[in-house]
């Protein structure tokens, strides 16, 4: 073969590092430049028109090559691009408000001022979102090259179909969003409180919560936030108002029971601020009343959701 076949086939084995699967390249290159070119003189071209033509007609070396090896030239293809894309729009809209939040909290209960606590949370959002989109992207990149390419995709069904899209489309990822930033700024209370008295922190709660009465407010909130994630995802479906019903009323029982036990605030909290203990007492059927009422407003809307949507995808 001439210089420019040579140098073709070069082009599309230099960056093949297995010795054996470079020579294979390499004689599965030139056979087939050899038979094109073979072709083409059959046609009546010259031997130099001839090798010219088939180069070009085998078109971009490393493409050739990707395409025997069964190499992807893309980063993520076809088969998980919006599978990436929904995933990662769906983190980048959520993680990095929240942890802003949380680095927002710290910085203020650490006494920083207004422009350093907002500054140091722009930027931990974006550093957030620049991690979320790499990892994300890499881990489905790496997917890309290790799945086999006769790997079986999930049998398409008619209920994959997504929803109509709706003018409250917004406000409904606009809840989403809302409802994780107060999840989560209430478990960092939770934990942390941050309140000060003399340089060193005070529990607003009653530090003999934990870890039993704590860490089951924790798990409730975070079933709260997958639970907004399902309702965001699949809709109010009944399994999904079931959970939020069982979810409204755990929590207000904990709560309730706290409140009527006098174990929810911590004794030396209320010394401080100079909270009255029998205005307290006298308080507590009014917070439990409220209470009841929030645990019933979240359980009968979830319910008449789950109805209404019910009743749409019925019609």
């Amino acid at each position: 073969m001439s210089q420019l076949n040579d140098r073709y086939v070069h082009a599309a084995t230099r960056f093949v590092t297995d010795d054996d699967e470079r020579t294979e390249l390499d004689l599965e290159l030139r056979e087939r430049i050899a038979d094109t070119i073979d072709d083409l003189r059959a046609r009546g071209l010259e031997e130099s028109a001839a090798e010219r033509q088939a180069l070009t007609e085998l078109g971009d070396p490393l493409r050739l090559a990707a395409e025997y090896r069964s190499r992807p030239m893309h980063l993520i293809g076809p088969r998980y691009y919006f599978i990436w894309l929904r995933l990662l729009v769906t983190l980048l809209a959520i993680v990095p408000a929240i942890i802003a939040v949380i680095d927002a909290l710290a910085g203020a209960g650490a006494g920083e001022s207004a422009a350093n606590v907002l500054a140091s949370a722009v930027a931990t959002a974006l550093s957030v979102a620049v991690h979320i989109a790499f990892w994300t992207t890499l881990v489905f990149a790496l997917i890309e090259r290790a799945a086999p390419d006769g790997t079986k995709e999930t049998e398409w069904t008619p209920d994959r179909l997504p929803e109509l899209p709706t003018s409250g489309a917004a406000r409904e990822r606009t809840d989403l969003i809302a409802s994780l930033v107060f999840l989560v700024t209430m478990a960092v209370l939770l934990v942390w409180q941050p309140f000060f008295v003399g340089g060193e922190r005070l529990a607003v709660l009653d530090p003999d919560l934990w870890p039993w009465w704590g860490g089951a407010l924790l798990a409730l909130i975070a079933l709260e936030a997958v639970q907004a994630v399902w309702v965001y995802l699949r809709g109010w479906t009944w399994p999904a108002a079931g959970a939020t019903v069982a979810l409204s009323v755990a929590f207000g029982a904990i709560l309730i029971w706290l409140l009527t036990t006098d174990r929810l605030f911590n004794p030396a909290f209320i010394d401080h601020v100079g909270w009255n203990p029998g205005w307290i007492e006298s308080a507590t059927p009014f917070f439990v009343t409220v209470a009841v009422v929030i645990v019933a407003w979240e359980s009968i809307d979830a319910l008449v959701k789950a109805g209404r949507r019910g009743r749409t995808v019925s019609s």
